[in-house]
């Protein structure tokens, strides 16, 4: 600890309130216009002014917001003829799409729970969201029918089902026609009566965000109807400017809570122009993107970045002349990156720090006012807690757990009330991340609660030894882990992807070694380094170590190598 920290005791793992930023906040509140209360009065506003205006771009034409508008109170319509009830949960699972943000719509509009699922998930993980949340009705894309068509046996609760699109591949009916049971959407939506949004408060719950789940099943975070505008008025409005002469395209999905905000609360928010695609976000689709509709915004996560260098450096073309600003999320971005990248597009990256539970970003980096390695810093109407091992409130320079509380928090996860109890206390947000804070009030990560550990005594934080690993020219990812020693003692193990073009081996091994003790204090070095193709992620692109450690156990052969 430093000599400019300064704790004192609070009970452990509780917080302290904040009086000062809740009476700031009040007096911001004062002078500022009445918020709105769901994210449907704002596209209220918008079809009243632009009606016309292009809110999104979907494979080459233009949706505007008088469409999403009437298709949204169609599905509202279909959803009531169907039985569906203020309430319930409707999942929806889809790759990004103009019908995916007419479902949404649907959902929420009439007072049921929206659902999004992941489309990389298996039948297991599938399976336990729906029952989890205890879905009764499910709008699915056509190219998902596959996935919901394994598990659906396996919840009998969920009926009705629509599908978007007719099947274009082998399942147990025609091609081109629908399975027995399920219901054409689009079908669906041509032949119900428009109903306008239900009476909706702040309060009312909306949808149900599931976090990636890398240590252990994932949990329901529920989210309602008011926590979306505060997320656009500070997020969307404030920090990034947003308005309806941008383009913005997002590389997460709609189906996370980042990808969320991002292609439905800030467009239909603000009225940007959101590029859709159905595909993933890896580097050829973006470099086309960017070629294509000229986004003025691009919001990704570290690994988006990552790509997109290694895509340029191969000889690929990358015009990204139109972006005025980036934004990543999801996962650290080293300071090393974010300098690759504004040597190669000249923009810089503001790096911002969100969780599902709070929806977006509390912490962020501002225009003209980027600190390259750091998250960041405190947005308007949220509260940051560090608090040390013996549960004692750092104030001023200090590392410790990070806690927050705002607005667009959760109250709770759906169907866990234990969950619930052992993360969120009194409003206050255990991230389960700790968080570094300089003389300037930046925040800087330095690893999960459950991934620091201690080497020789001391704490070590994987992140500072990842950055120093990711320097090397061959090692194009890294993450590291603690293993016991053979004296009882934790020893510090590196996993490496390599760039294309290196071959793992001793030689190589011995090569990234020299270089991280030339950078690294003793109890940090790594005692040793093991090759692997990729590096096991969530869905939302985190590391899943506790796959490393269970690869650690496994000897070098038998790992998939880079060749």
């Amino acid at each position: 600890m430093t000599s400019t920290t300064r704790t004192r005791r609070i009970r452990p793992n509780l917080p302290a309130g904040d009086r000062l930023g809740r009476t700031t906040l009040r007096a911001l509140h004062r002078h500022r216009p009445m918020q709105p209360q769901t994210l449907f009065e704002y596209v209220a506003d918008h079809v009243g002014k632009r009606p016309d205006h292009p809110v999104y771009l979907y494979e080459g034409r233009a949706i505007s917001f008088g469409e999403i508008d009437t298709e949204s109170a169609r599905c509202r319509g279909a959803l009531h003829e169907l039985g569906v009830s203020p309430g319930d949960r409707v999942a929806v699972l889809m790759n990004d799409c103009p019908e995916m943000i007419v479902a949404l719509l649907g959902i929420m509009g009439m007072g049921a729970i929206a659902v999004p699922c992941c489309t990389m998930l298996s039948p297991n993980e599938l399976a336990y969201v729906l029952q989890d949340s205890g879905a009764r009705c499910a709008i699915v894309g056509a190219d998902q029918w596959p996935s919901m068509d394994a598990v659906r046996s396996r919840v009998p609760t969920l009926r009705p089902m629509l599908l978007a699109g007719p099947i274009d591949a082998p399942v147990a009916c025609p091609i081109g026609e629908m399975p027995t049971g399920v219901i054409d959407f689009a079908q669906a939506l041509s032949q119900a009566k428009p109903i306008p949004p239900a009476p909706l408060s702040s309060e009312t719950l909306a949808f149900i965000i599931y976090t990636s789940g890398s240590t252990g099943n994932p949990k329901g975070a529920v989210h309602r109807h008011g926590d979306i505008p505060v997320t656009v008025e500070v997020m969307a409005r404030e920090i990034y400017e947003m308005s309806p002469e941008e383009r913005l395209y997002s590389g997460p999905r709609l189906y996370f809570g980042y990808g969320f905000s991002n292609s439905l609360s800030f467009p239909l928010g603000t009225g940007v122009t959101c590029i859709l695609t159905r595909e993933r976000a890896t580097a050829p689709v973006v470099a086309d993107v960017l070629r294509r509709y000229r986004p003025t915004i691009f919001l990704g996560v570290p690994a988006n970045f990552r790509a997109l260098i290694d895509y340029r450096d191969q000889g690929h073309g990358l015009d990204a002349r139109s972006l005025h600003f980036s934004v990543s999320a999801g996962e650290r971005l080293s300071a090393q990156l974010f300098h690759k990248w504004k040597a190669l597009t000249g923009g810089d990256i503001l790096d911002t720090y969100g969780t599902s539970e709070l929806l977006h970003g509390f912490i962020t980096n501002r225009k003209g006012r980027v600190r390259p390695g750091s998250c960041g810093q405190v947005v308007r109407g949220y509260e940051i807690r560090l608090v040390d091992d013996d549960g004692r409130l750092i104030e001023g320079v200090g590392t410790g757990a990070l806690y927050v509380k705002g607005e667009s928090a959760i109250s709770q996860y759906w169907n866990k009330p234990q969950e619930t109890a052992k993360a969120i206390q009194d409003g206050w947000v255990r991230t389960g991340d700790i968080y570094r804070r300089d003389k300037d009030g930046f925040y800087f990560f330095e690893g999960r609660v459950d991934d620091t550990f201690k080497s020789s005594g001391m704490w070590v934080s994987p992140s500072e030894i990842e950055e120093v690993l990711c320097s090397h020219a061959a090692v194009h990812e890294s993450a590291v882990i603690s293993e016991p020693g053979p004296g009882g003692d934790n020893i510090v193990v590196a996993f490496v992807a390599l760039r294309k073009g290196h071959i793992p081996g001793d030689a190589l091994r011995e090569d990234i070694l020299s270089c991280a003790a030339q950078s690294l204090s003793r109890y940090k070095r790594p005692s040793t380094v093991r090759f692997a193709s990729h590096l096991p992620r969530t869905p939302t692109g985190k590391v899943q170590r506790f796959k490393l450690r269970a690869m650690f156990k496994q000897p070098d052969e038998s790992l998939p190598l880079a060749g």
